[in-house]
């Protein structure tokens, strides 16, 4: 059955995965395209999981008797009873969308300098970015433990809601952040714990990429992060992220104005984006049915009576891998330009923003895993996903470990009014608790057990390296197809 449906050597790779107990690999990359690429590094990344066996692992560290970690574990539920579901609540009331977040990073930034956190803001020319450090009084030569936190709420026709449940996930970070202080303290353990606050993670460009790429996340051994779900799920080890590979490109049409009794005498930006978006329509057939684009056209005049002297589209450009989407966006920079020669406009292409695969780790998935399932936390998917790095945080992903953490906080779906009820509600407060906890237990096991750093650093090194083999055969697969199109990549 398996043979039949995926070939003699993809057989091999799935009957690896499934003596793993992980099931078939085949949720592991999205398009038939992926899968036949990474057949030999979907079996490699199989024979990785086998020699590390992140599951148990990930038992042996949930289920052992220690007494510090379990302190860990009720001193973050304690913080988020005694503080931050409050804070959380409060952030939630009180939304502010990407790069507008002042009263929230205001807010959040007292309270870690209240708990003696030293609190750099600004980061990386971001207003509302900001750094907050804590070291051991053990001394800072141990580990560096990060945690991410946003607070940016959705935009909306209503004003701005917290759909996401982004006013949890500092709150989260912070419960467990105090919980590591309190023991690295108490235990005289050395390390630094840092806090990351990134702003604008429903806007681009991406804020983490604009702090990565300064060094904000320079240092860190190891991030968490939480993030609001549906379910209590895990992904598999691998490459992806949440919301598929994405180019944010704005194609900016600029003509010359003219009375419109006379518009001879202008050229029309406008004419030229419409002219470029129902371009970008008639391209839809000729990509992949994986492809996703998303447009708007935010700027196309400001008079009925004046010929349209800028205007500009602007467009999420997605799909599963990155080499072929940057095959779709060069084709859609082509449409641009034709649409420009056409009206006898000019057109400036900016690609303000791109999200990329990121690395997941079997390890710290399954850890994260085994700790949910000790604390009972509600709607466990027991299949494991798609590999999502930590979120939309791919580039940081592929140079730092990590995992996010995403307890069931909600009954509705992503970006709903429900999803934001259900954040300052018990549903959302049970699983936030839970987020909290599950972080901790991670980084304190990060902290005391050099076992699993090792097993941490060995899986990322591996991946790594495979992630660049993945990308080298994507571009072979893809070649007769795109031509030179295809030898994307950062």
């Amino acid at each position: 059955m398996i043979e039949s449906r995926m070939g003699s050597y993809g057989a091999r790779v799935a009957m690896a995965w499934v003596a793993l107990g992980l099931g078939l690999p085949v949720a592991a990359q999205t398009t038939p395209t992926e899968r036949a690429a990474a057949a030999e590094v979907l079996e490699r990344i199989a024979a990785l999981q086998g020699r590390i066996r992140p599951s148990a692992l990930g038992a042996r560290l949930a289920e052992r008797g220690d007494a510090g970690r379990d302190e860990v574990l009720a001193s973050a539920g304690r913080w988020w009873d005694a503080e931050m579901e409050a804070l959380s609540d409060h952030i939630g009331r009180n939304p502010e969308v990407g790069w507008q977040e002042h009263a929230s990073v205001d807010t959040l930034v007292k309270v870690l300098r209240h708990h003696g956190f030293t609190v750099e803001t600004g980061v990386a020319g971001l207003e509302t970015a900001f750094l907050a450090t804590w070291d051991s009084p053990a001394g800072s030569d141990g580990p560096t433990l990060g945690l991410i936190g946003e607070y940016d709420a959705l935009r909306d026709v209503e004003g701005p809601f917290h759909g996401d449940q982004h006013n949890a996930q500092t709150p989260v970070a912070l419960a467990a952040a105090l919980a590591l202080k309190d023991r690295m303290t108490g235990d005289r353990i050395p390390g630094r714990i840092r806090v990351y606050g990134t702003p604008a993670e429903e806007v681009g460009p991406p804020a983490k990429t604009i702090m990565y790429e300064a060094g904000v996340f320079q240092g860190a051994d190891v991030l968490v992060r939480s993030h609001s779900s549906n379910e209590t799920a895990r992904a598999r080890a691998g490459f992806g992220v949440c919301c598929l590979n994405i180019n944010e490109v704005r194609y900016v049409f600029t003509g010359r104005p003219a009375h419109q009794l006379t518009s001879w005498n202008g050229r029309n930006a406008l004419e030229a984006a419409v002219r470029f978006y129902t371009s970008v329509n008639g391209l839809r057939s000729t990509f992949r049915p994986e492809a996703s684009i998303q447009g708007v056209i935010p700027e196309g005049g400001v008079a009925p009576n004046v010929v349209p002297a800028r205007a500009v589209v602007d467009y999420y450009i997605r799909y599963p891998d990155e080499v072929y989407l940057e095959h779709m966006t060069r084709m859609i920079d082509d449409a641009a330009r034709g649409a420009a020669l056409a009206t006898g406009t000019e057109v400036a292409i900016d690609r303000y923003g791109e999200f990329r695969d990121g690395i997941t780790l079997g390890s710290m998935e399954e850890l994260y895993f085994a700790y949910a399932r000790k604390l009972g936390a509600p709607r466990m998917n027991e299949e494991p996903q798609r590999p999502a790095g930590y979120e939309e945080t791919g580039w940081v992903t592929r140079e730092i470990p990590g995992v996010g953490v995403s307890v069931y906080s909600s009954t509705g779906t992503y970006h709903t009014k429900e999803m934001e009820a259900d954040g300052m509600g018990p549903v959302g407060h049970t699983g936030f608790r839970l987020d909290a906890q599950i972080m901790a237990a991670i980084l304190y096991d990060y902290l005391t057990d050099s076992d699993l750093r090792d097993v941490v650093a060995e899986e990322h090194g591996e991946l790594q390296g495979l992630l660049s083999e993945y990308h080298r055969r994507l571009r072979e697969v893809y070649a007769p197809e795109v031509g030179g199109d295809g030898a994307g990549g950062r």
